[in-house]
């Protein structure tokens, strides 16, 4: 290959060797760099401002949260308080339906195998039987107590204390 005459000018061959295109290290290597202080600054109140704004956030989404996980539990006891009113009103109705006389008169001749009272068996209030004859069809009216007839035991008496004594 034929060898190219040289060029002239700074970007001439690297056969030539001066001491201007030698490379030389930078003489502001011991030069340290200022802080730029406004600059800071703003950086500071950027990051105050992001950082305000983040935690007015997650406060936000905490608070939406809450708000949500009250609103699931109200509606869950609200659904509660209604499945219990619901059932206080069947225990009630079965309640009513099982302490009517009819049924405990029916159950009580059925299964107990009891029946109506006689007219002799009866007692009132005053302690005085009925009387009743076997023709008659009306019941006969209790006889008026007597002092005789029903005693009344003497009401027991306290010390003075007001203790009872046994």
């Amino acid at each position: 290959m034929p060898e190219r005459p040289a060029r002239a000018g700074p970007l001439a061959s690297s056969r030539l060797k001066t001491p201007y295109l030698l490379p030389r290290p930078p003489r502001n290597r011991y030069l340290v760099r200022q802080r730029d202080r406004r600059r800071m600054r703003e950086l500071g109140r950027v990051a105050v401002a992001v950082l305000v704004v983040g935690v007015a956030l997650l406060g936000y989404t905490w608070l939406h949260l809450e708000l949500l996980g009250s609103g699931y539990r109200v509606d869950t006891l609200e659904t509660k308080l209604h499945e219990l009113e619901r059932r206080e009103r069947h225990l009630r109705l079965e309640e009513a339906y099982l302490s009517s006389p009819q049924r405990v008169e029916a159950r009580a001749s059925k299964e107990l195998g009891m029946k109506p009272p006689e007219l002799a068996q009866l007692l009132f209030a005053g302690g005085a039987a009925v009387t009743a004859t076997a023709n008659s069809a009306k019941p006969a009216r209790p006889q008026t107590p007597t002092a005789a007839a029903t005693p009344v035991a003497p009401a027991p008496t306290l010390p003075p204390n007001g203790a009872a004594t046994p």
